[in-house]
């Protein structure tokens, strides 16, 4: 049966591309913030999202956790999402936390639809919709993260819809 792409796999694409080539150009697109779980205010088991089943997201057999974290302040703006995975060189976690670009939060993370695709040469590809504050409102965009655990790297781009 021939391989046929899911709507989400064709919008990854170029995320992907941006991901694996820095220099290639992708419109509508950032970088958000991230900071290594142990340098993160936000970082801890008081702000985890409940329900817990909401809030968790398990990929790679367990091995690769997505947390959704709230500090419930400021309201506009409290949701982060914290990525974690085995460290391949010696014993503990690569742990990293994302938020928008100046630091500042999410309005919300919708971390149930998130979806995955896995490519053997780059790694582990997750997209959630994130709901952003403009300033004047929220707005929508997608928080795409493509983790390699032989590598153990985890980059993160967010992307308008």
């Amino acid at each position: 049966m021939p391989f046929r792409p899911s709507r989400f796999t064709r919008r990854c694409r170029p995320v992907l591309a941006a991901l694996l080539w820095p220099g290639a150009v992708l419109a509508q697109s950032v970088q958000p913030a991230s900071v290594p779980c142990h340098q993160s205010p936000v970082a801890g088991a008081q702000n985890i999202w409940f329900p817990v089943e909401d809030g968790i997201r398990l990929y790679a057999n367990g091995n690769v956790r997505f947390i959704w974290l709230d500090t419930e302040e400021p309201v506009c703006c409290s949701s982060h999402l914290m990525v974690a995975m085995p460290d391949p060189d010696m014993p503990g976690q690569i742990c990293t936390v994302f938020s928008m670009p100046g630091g500042e939060g999410f309005r919300g993370i919708d971390l149930q639809g998130a979806e995955a695709t896995y490519d053997p040469a780059h790694g582990l590809l997750v997209g959630t919709a994130v709901n952003i504050w403009q300033g004047d409102g929220a707005g929508l965009a997608f928080l795409m993260v493509l983790i390699n655990q032989g590598q153990g790297t985890i980059e993160a781009r967010l992307v308008d819809p």
